[in-house]
């Protein structure tokens, strides 16, 4: 099974975006989370823990999930922690874990503390019709955002809904939106890709 998420997060040029993808194989069980350099390790640690202590069942796979690089640059490392929730959704989602589809047509964005709190970026920060047309030329198809607010301008997921099977979980809107990193983010303030 494979699939891809688009993700997004806030730098102080503004909204950017990154293609989160990821596939599950038989194999060694494992997870493998790649493009995040020595960040990788603490996020794959921190899924892990959220995965165990919900004592989610999870199949005897390897799932590996990756970052495109190419659409990363090493000056936006400090706000990669709104990647978490991505690559969280993408995870469970490959371990069957959540009631959907599709997620190649999902749009999503946020970082998960250790209590479970999911924080989600305001969305009122994109701009719509540039989301719009950067998904249909590549999609062909409509877009739909993951959060836990409501949108006229977006189709929604709800996030609660989603992952109304994974007990345990807060959804929350994020409003600061600061340079600094939150102590529960698994992405400390002043890290860079070495």
């Amino acid at each position: 099974m494979e699939t891809q998420i688009k993700a997004f997060y806030k730098t102080p040029q503004g909204i950017k975006f990154v293609t989160v993808f990821g596939y599950s194989t038989k194999g060694v069980p494992s997870l493998e989370i790649n493009g995040l350099g020595k960040l990788s390790k603490n996020v794959k640690e921190k899924i892990i823990y959220l995965t165990r202590t919900r004592k989610l069942q999870i199949p005897m796979r390897r799932f590996v999930i990756c970052l495109d690089l190419n659409e990363l640059s090493e000056k936006d490392v400090n706000h990669l922690k709104w990647l978490e929730f991505p690559l969280l959704l993408l995870y469970w989602y490959l371990a069957g874990l959540i009631p959907i589809r599709k997620l190649d047509n999902c749009l999503a964005s946020g970082w998960v503390n250790m209590r479970g709190d999911i924080f989600q970026m305001n969305h009122s920060l994109l701009d719509l019709e540039y989301v719009q047309s950067l998904y249909h030329e590549r999609f062909h198809h409509s877009l739909s955002l993951i959060s836990c607010e409501d949108s006229k301008d977006f189709n929604v997921i709800e996030s609660s809904q989603l992952l109304s099977n994974v007990k345990g979980l807060n959804f929350l809107i994020d409003y600061k939106f600061n340079n600094y990193m939150d102590k529960d983010s698994a992405i400390p303030t002043n890290f860079f890709i070495a």
